[in-house]
């Protein structure tokens, strides 16, 4: 499938996508402006064009997975916190399958309420707007491996500029290129 095809019919993830790339234009980008734009801001943001914005997107993407592995070992965690604690405590022990049952149960109203937020879409989002806004997919690495792989084993083959932003609305593609300098 084509990854433009796909965004079609899934509106809530061009506006997750949208909502990454409003972070960095509105606030990232803003911010570097301040602090390392000098005189010449568009020979400032033209060097940080050479790949900055899809390495974090990757790497945002990546930490993200690792995040959510993380979460997935916090009942395992919780119980061992528990019965280490009471054997600290030299209280009597609770069974162990007692306690992680117990755990099990409360985590996962919890996690429901953690991940209403979307890990895995903000996580496909900002693999989505790596490949969006890499000014050379096919040669960058990180792009490849953390963004068009995943996309790819989702079913979602990588496709070219143009079609992502047939999808995207043409104003937000262009304050997008216009905030990452015209890239």
């Amino acid at each position: 499938m084509d990854l433009a095809d796909w965004l079609s019919g899934h509106p809530e993830v061009i506006e997750h996508v949208q909502k990454v790339g409003d972070v960095l234009v509105d606030c990232v980008i803003t911010r570097l402006d301040e602090e390392f734009g000098g005189s010449d801001l568009r020979k400032a943001r033209k060097r940080i064009n050479d790949h900055l914005w899809c390495d974090l997107l990757v790497a945002m993407a990546d930490a993200i997975e690792k995040f959510s592995e993380a979460m997935d070992r916090i009942p395992e965690y919780v119980t061992t916190i528990i019965m280490q604690s009471r054997k600290d405590d030299d209280r009597e022990p609770f069974l162990e399958a007692l306690v992680g049952l117990a755990v099990r149960v409360a985590w996962k109203p919890i996690k429901e309420m953690i991940e209403a937020t979307g890990i895995t879409e903000l996580q496909r989002a900002c693999r989505i707007l790596a490949v969006l806004i890499c000014p050379a997919p096919e040669k960058h690495k990180a792009v490849q491996e953390g963004a068009l792989l995943p996309l790819a084993k989702e079913g979602l083959l990588a496709t070219s500029k143009e079609r992502l932003e047939q999808v995207f609305p043409a104003d937000w593609v262009r304050r997008l290129q216009e905030g990452f300098g015209g890239v």
